[in-house]
């Protein structure tokens, strides 16, 4: 499962995420947008998190959000 379906499934949000994962919520929203590719570390962190329910392979392999969703957010 992709990190964006797994948040859109809504078993956590993305605040939510980056606190189980210790990870800053920029570094969520840049990896989830593909603006940062996930370092080593991030990915055990986000695997642990998501309890294997988004795996290595979805992080570094899976397709990121659409660019236009993160735009429309924050204009609304």
């Amino acid at each position: 499962m992709t990190l964006d379906d797994f948040l859109k499934c809504g078993t956590m949000t993305a605040a939510d995420l980056a606190r189980e994962s210790k990870l800053s919520a920029v570094s969520i929203s840049r990896i989830l947008f593909g603006e940062q590719r996930p370092s080593h570390d991030a990915i055990k962190a986000i695997v642990a998190a998501t309890n294997g329910m988004v795996t290595a392979d979805d992080l570094v392999f899976g397709k990121p959000r659409n660019a236009s969703e993160k735009r429309q957010r924050s204009a609304a």
